[in-house]
């Protein structure tokens, strides 16, 4: 018998599930999932809608909706859809009493009923001790978000400045234990484009992680209603096409911050490759697709069907690929 749980779980995932009828055009490869509490996060997050000071419903994280399930519903979504459509499952935490017991029935429940899917887990720093209990109880790789490129922006954002319960030496030494514990490229960090940094502090970041063996997420900032962010906008988008490529270069090891260039006002302006790989890469769409663990595709996570794309769910279309290619060169050519 199944312990009498409730979870989250995206509306895409819930649809792929069988749990609702809407139209998907891009189904998640993987099984998104967030913690369930009647309240609001202890964190305090300026752009999170669980942010305990947010005005926000407790069904949203971006901009998409979150319903309730008990979780014999999913298990048997899952049982369903396992290994046909979805690669993995990612468990969303967020930092309530309770949660980390939550954790934990989650994942025995999850053993128990014999899913197979590897799980990834996006925590709340935590310490040495329960970071080896999630490991114990299945999951293979943990997530610790940064969001933000540099410890000013974090204070401002998520820390000291909004309450605390977080700051950036905290996640530097989750991270550091998360890695001893489930090793390098096991481990990832996520970073959010348009919260106030440059682009070279955005490389910064993705190369300091990078060098670290950590996995670095890129999303691209999206104001939502009620929280205290709403009135900031998005990134430019050539900006974070610009450092969706760094990224990819720099994770796949085909250049470094060192070889890159910046103009005064800390934008990209080469890349350290030559033309012809350059062409290719971005020829490629590889750089522009969601980044994350594998099989993370995070449909619309940052943006509006029938809007621009920050990251790409599927592999773009050769018009798309040429819209980039133009984008990227007019703008470096300035």
């Amino acid at each position: 018998m199944i312990e009498k749980l409730k979870i989250r779980a995206s509306i895409g995932t819930a649809a792929v599930l069988g749990l609702e009828k809407i139209l998907i055009t891009v189904p998640p490869t993987t099984a998104y999932f967030m913690l369930y509490t009647e309240g609001h996060c202890l964190s305090n997050c300026s752009f999170c809608p669980q942010a305990y000071s947010s005005l926000s419903k407790s069904n949203s994280l971006s901009r998409v909706l979150w319903p309730v399930y008990d979780l014999e519903q999913i298990i048997t979504g899952l049982k369903k859809t396992a290994r046909k459509s979805l690669k993995r499952i990612c468990i969303q935490t967020i930092n309530f009493p309770g949660a980390r017991e939550q954790i934990l029935s989650l994942l025995t429940e999850f053993r128990k009923s014999k899913i197979s899917l590897p799980i990834s887990i996006c925590s709340f720093p935590v310490d040495r001790a329960f970071l080896s209990q999630m490991k114990e109880h299945g999951v293979t790789r943990i997530g610790i978000a940064f969001d933000c490129a540099t410890p000013t922006i974090f204070n401002l954002v998520k820390g000291i400045s909004r309450g605390p319960t977080l700051s950036w030496a905290l996640l530097e030494e989750a991270l550091e234990d998360a890695i001893d514990i489930f090793g390098n490229h096991f481990v990832s960090t996520h970073l959010i484009i348009g919260l106030g940094e440059t682009e070279k502090e955005a490389v910064e970041f993705i190369q300091k992680f990078h060098d670290k063996g950590i996995t670095i997420g890129l999303f691209a900032f999206t104001p939502v209603r009620g929280t205290a962010l709403e009135h900031h906008p998005k990134p430019s988008l050539v900006s974070y096409r610009r450092v969706q490529l760094a990224r990819f270069l720099i994770t796949k090891n085909l250049s470094s911050i060192q070889n890159m260039s910046f103009n005064a006002e800390e934008k990209i302006q080469t890349f350290g490759v030559e033309k012809k790989q350059l062409n290719e890469v971005i020829a490629s769409g590889k750089p522009f697709l969601t980044s994350g663990c594998p099989h993370c595709n995070r449909p619309f996570y940052n943006e509006s069907p029938g809007k621009p794309l920050y990251n790409f769910p599927r592999r773009p279309t050769e018009s798309e690929l040429e819209e980039i290619r133009l984008m990227l060169y007019t703008d470096l050519k300035r």
